[in-house]
């Protein structure tokens, strides 16, 4: 019997550990401008790819036994986003009425945090959802 590997013709990368995963947080945090910038504000589609390759060659410089292309890296941000809004919510639910603090989180999560400004998710909303409808509203004038 084949094994399932085989079948598709490309082999898994071993999973991403946890210091790569710190350093692929730190990198964003570094390029956050970039790669969370708009095409208005004069970032263009070549400067992200830029930081995104960036990101791959950093990453692969510090952990050359396994090449990790661009996609692995975006695949993988996306994947570290999704688990942090996740642990933000578990955590809230757990925490009642009481705010969340930073150092509550894993240090990936809270890297990711300060690249995504998730830290407005910390706070309960009980009444804050009013404000930020404001404030958006004010922006947009």
């Amino acid at each position: 019997k084949m094994p399932l590997e085989g079948m598709s013709g490309r082999k898994r990368r071993p999973n991403w550990t946890d210091q790569e995963c710190l350093l692929l947080a730190q990198l964003m945090q570094e390029r956050k401008d970039i790669i969370r910038g708009k095409c208005s504000t004069g970032v263009s589609i070549q400067d992200k790819r830029q930081a995104w390759e960036e990101i791959a060659q950093a990453i692969n410089t510090a952990f050359p036994q396994i090449q990790r292309t661009v996609s692995d890296c975006n695949k993988k941000w996306e994947n570290l986003l999704a688990k942090s809004r996740e642990e933000i919510k578990r955590q809230r639910r757990q925490a009642g009425t009481e705010g969340l603090s930073l150092e509550q989180f894993s240090t990936v999560t809270q890297v990711v945090i300060s690249v995504m400004n998730l830290s407005d998710m910390l706070q309960q909303d009980r009444d804050d959802s009013s404000i930020s409808e404001m404030a958006e509203t004010q922006q947009n004038r």
